[in-house]
């Protein structure tokens, strides 16, 4: 009982330490699953057009990756500027949400995650670093939007991140 009570206390601190803090601005939450978020991100923006959607990137500050991870389309911006913080696009195509939703948690079982039922759902490493993702799907195909940071990163960088990341629209 000792060891189950001192693993919730653990958890409990490390969300409370974390950048899973629900409520503030850099959330990006949208009351459906196709709302548009407008914003603007900076000079130099570039849309990406992917399979299916597109998405505005600053060209200056992210370098571009592109892969496929068990059958899955991985596009991956690096932030440039800091180690640890990108913003990823998987692309699970002829799947359902509950599918990819469970690929991608497994892919990613390192973070502890706070609510599994959520449009935006935010994920916490032991050592700090933060990952949100946010799920949109079209047919069957299901995109999982993610960002993520390390712990010490400054908050006008990840809401740059949150920005980045409410331009992403569906375009089937």
């Amino acid at each position: 009982m000792k060891k189950v009570l001192f693993s919730v206390m653990i958890i409990c601190m490390i969300f409370t330490m974390s950048g899973c803090t629900w409520g503030q601005k850099h959330i990006y939450t949208p009351e459906a699953t196709n709302d548009k978020a407008y914003t603007t991100v900076g000079v130099g923006e570039k849309k990406h057009q992917g399979d299916g959607y597109t998405i505005t990137i600053p060209e200056k500050s992210y370098r571009y990756e592109k892969d496929y991870d068990d059958g899955a389309l991985e596009e991956k911006w690096e932030y440039t500027k800091k180690d640890d913080v990108e913003i990823t696009v998987t692309t699970y195509k002829n799947t359902e949400e509950i599918t990819a939703r469970g690929k991608f948690l497994r892919d990613n079982d390192d973070y502890i995650f706070e609510d599994m039922t959520g449009y935006s759902i935010c994920g916490v490493e032991p050592d700090g670093d933060t990952l949100w993702f946010n799920l949109h799907q079209i047919g069957d195909t299901v995109y999982i939007v993610s960002w993520e940071y390390p712990k010490n990163t400054k908050e006008d960088l990840i809401n740059e991140l949150s920005s980045i990341v409410s331009t992403f629209e569906l375009t089937e």
